[in-house]
């Protein structure tokens, strides 16, 4: 074969790969269609064939005799089930579904020019048309990953893989309207390059009266102030108010054609942008159509019987919310399926029919966004259950358990860490799941929130905008910059007195509808240098700001106003800035940084950002937190996560070097290691405890010892918490400082 041929070849397999996915997508769904009808339905059985049949003759047309042979043999199936003379098992439809997740692994890799690499494949399949297949003994050069399995996540990937391209199909209508707008752009070149014209007779005016004028100043210095100056002067001005009546009214001219051309830009920039974002929308169900294999796969491997309902996948989305939706709802489906729903015998036992129902279904809402919602029937979240493991767990005391709602208390869930699973699984129970889903759906502009009722099931409810290129934001000015904080956030926007701010200890608070909210200085949570002219008395402007179920109010200087602006990435060093999310510029050319709700609500809670400014409560000091490690990389690590939490941080190398600390100096609470030279962490810890300046200090040990002897002795000691390096969080570590200070 030739380059030129070879190059043709390669071309020709770059539109194979998406029609093939297309293909594939068709044979996995109908195989799902017809597994649930019992082998019953023809219209999954036509489809079959003639995707088979397709993908196929586009294997063959691009000299890919592996693929070819495989779905040669599966079409001689579908012909088989389509005359009713074969009946397909459960065993017969795991193979097949198997068999279609290796084509699309070699689909995507570009295998498939070894016509011997699917014969093992291609044998088992034969099998079905004797009565002779044997699941067990399936080979495949690319054997499907098992949801949940070590490489679980890549499962889904490959579920998905359909929508993985970076390239979106859209109908001929709308490339019309996307070229109809841009031709009009000509007219637009065209009526510019006239106002540039106009612009430019200005200036030549303008150059004539400046001629003339130092005509007259040359004039008036020869004749020195005589009757033939005063003459030439009286022309002058003449000559010179004639000009200036001709620039005024070329300037009026000019004005209402710049404001008509303006209005036109605007109109057809928002129809063009408008256009390009809905051509670059798909129907959401090219996203949902894969969960149904998803479930089916898992369900398997757990013993459930599962049905899903997917509902409103005709709501078109961005691309980008696509993708980024991907991961998580792949989370949260497997979460339901795993913890959810309940096997076929103690559904039974219940009442409740042996086969479980998922529900993902969407609908567009207000203000281009839409609500997409994940219901299942099964067992339900216990509130209860959860205060009990917080408090286990100590992630909280028990009466702050006690005063938790039951909505809070559900709440605890998205927690990093947190699961009530008695054991971890390849699936789920190490906590990490729902926290990457709540942090997926907030970096995508989201929310997300959870309704759960004991035994009838669970709802979870995420709302995300339809298109992330514009968004809504309020802009306040504080400590003299300005900042952007998304609209889709902010409860409300208001004024509060001074003397209203009730203070408890460092903390602050106002009432919002008569419910207690957190109040803290917009500058205090960004870390931004205090001021000194900070005016007393009058009214204190606020936002009141929900995320993660939280909600949090933050003064700040000045509320300018709200506006639709153009979101921009920080690009790939800042991808990930606490607090913020990214950038937009204003029409003066500013750069102004939009924040990160989430990350403001979670700064103030963990933290000690809401503390009074030195306005309102001159007292106020950083807490001091005394970090005690003699390994200089853990120090490091804990001095810089403790210092970007809001801390002040004083270090020691050992024991012995952290009691000569606290002897000198004021500290709040001891972060320290066990193993050390001189003083070690248990020594340092019953030091502490036995004398009566310290004795209240709390201190929390962070080590690498995991025993459960190591515990008591920790216990024994004195600590107030005990942390293990080998699983350390430090979103623990902050929320046990918090708990503890």
């Amino acid at each position: 074969m030739s380059l030129t041929d070879r190059e043709f070849l390669e071309e020709l397999r770059q539109d194979f790969v998406e029609e093939a996915g297309e293909y594939l997508h068709t044979m996995v769904s109908s195989l799902l269609d017809l597994e649930r009808n019992r082998g019953d339905a023809e219209e999954p059985v036509e489809e079959l064939f003639r995707a088979a049949h397709s993908l196929k003759g586009a294997a063959q047309a691009v000299e890919l005799p592996a693929i070819s042979s495989a779905c040669q043999v599966m079409e001689s199936v579908f012909s088989r089930i389509k005359k009713g003379s074969l009946k397909l098992g459960a065993d017969g439809y795991d193979l097949l579904q198997r068999a279609t997740d290796t084509l699309a692994g070699m689909v995507d890799s570009g295998e498939g020019e070894d016509a011997g690499a699917t014969a093992p494949l291609v044998r088992e399949i034969e099998g079905l048309l004797v009565g002779a297949a044997d699941p067990a003994t399936f080979a495949s050069p690319a054997p499907a990953i098992k949801a949940g399995s070590p490489g679980g996540d890549r499962a889904p990937s490959a579920d998905l893989r359909t929508q993985a391209h970076e390239t979106v199909r859209i109908s001929s209508s709308k490339l019309d309207s996307l070229l109809l707008k841009a031709q009009e752009l000509i007219a637009m070149n065209i009526a510019l390059a006239v106002r540039i014209g106009d612009a430019q007779e200005l200036l030549n005016l303008e150059s004539e009266l400046e001629r003339e004028w130092d005509s007259a100043i040359a004039s008036l210095r020869r004749e020195g102030g005589g009757a033939g100056s005063r003459a030439g002067l009286e022309g002058f001005m003449r000559s010179g108010r004639r000009a200036l009546g001709r620039m005024r009214e070329r300037l009026r001219r000019l004005e209402n054609s710049l404001r008509a051309d303006h209005r036109m830009a605007v109109g057809l920039a928002d129809d063009l942008i408008e256009d390009a974002r809905t051509a670059a929308m798909l129907p959401l169900s090219s996203l949902l159509s894969a969960f149904p294999k998803i479930v089916r796969d898992l369900s398997r491997d757990l013993g459930k019987e599962v049905e899903v309902v997917l509902l409103g996948g005709e709501t078109e989305v961005d691309k980008r919310v696509l993708e980024g939706l991907k991961d998580p709802l792949v989370h949260l489906v497997r979460n339901c399926v795993d913890h959810g729903l309940e096997r076929p015998e103690e559904r039974l036992a219940a009442g409740k029919a042996p086969s479980g129902r998922l529900t993902i279904s969407a609908s567009q809402v207000a203000g281009g966004r839409m609500e997409l919602l994940v219901s299942d029937d099964g067992r339900g979240i216990d509130a209860a259950k959860l205060r009990k493991k917080a408090v286990e767990s100590g992630a909280m005391s028990q009466v702050e358990a006690e005063n938790l709602d039951d909505s809070s208390a559900l709440e605890l869930i998205f927690r990093s860490g947190f699961s009530t699973s008695s054991a971890v699984t390849e699936i789920s129970g190490r906590g990490l799941g729902m926290a990457i889903l709540r942090e997926g759906v907030e970096g995508l502009g989201g929310r997300l929130s959870i309704e759960s009722e004991s035994g009838a099931g669970s709802t979870f409810r995420l709302n995300l905008p339809l298109a992330l290129a514009t968004l809504r934001g309020v802009l306040v000015e504080e400590r003299g910059r300005l900042f952007v904080i998304p609209s889709t956030n902010i409860e409300r926007v208001g004024r509060v007195d001074r003397s209203e701010v009730r203070r408890t200890g460092r903390s602050e608070s106002i009432l919002v509808d008569g419910v207690p909210v957190a109040l803290a200085g917009l500058g205090d949570v960004l870390e931004m240098p205090a001021r000194d002219d900070v005016a007393e008395g009058g009214r204190l402007p606020y936002v009141v700001v929900e995320a993660g179920g939280l909600v949090c109010a933050f003064r700040v200087d000045r509320v300018l106003d709200e506006r639709e602006m153009l979101m921009k990435s920080l690009g790939s060093l800042l991808a990930r800035v606490r607090n913020v999310a990214g950038a937009t510029v204003l029409g003066t050319g500013e750069v102004v940084p939009v924040l990160n709700s989430a990350d403001l609500v979670r700064s103030l809670r963990r933290g000690d950002a809401g503390r009074p400014s030195g306005a309102l409560d001159e007292g106020a000091r950083r807490r001091r937190i005394l970090v005690v490690e003699d390994s200089i990389t853990s120090r490091t690590l804990l001095r810089s996560m403790l210092t970007a939490a809001g801390y002040d941080v004083g270090v020691a190398v050992d024991g012995q070097e952290a009691w000569e600390f606290l002897t000198g100096g004021e500290v709040d609470a001891v972060v320290a290691d066990v193993e050390m030279p001189r003083m070690n962490g248990l020594e340092l810890t019953r030091r502490i405890r036995s004398e009566p300046a310290t004795a209240a200090l709390p201190v929390l040990l962070v080590t690498s010892l995991e025993s459960e002897e190591d515990r008591e002795r920790g216990a024994e000691a004195g600590a107030d918490a005990y942390l293990v390096k080998s699983g350390f969080d430090g979103e623990a570590l902050l929320e046990a400082l918090h708990r503890l200070l």
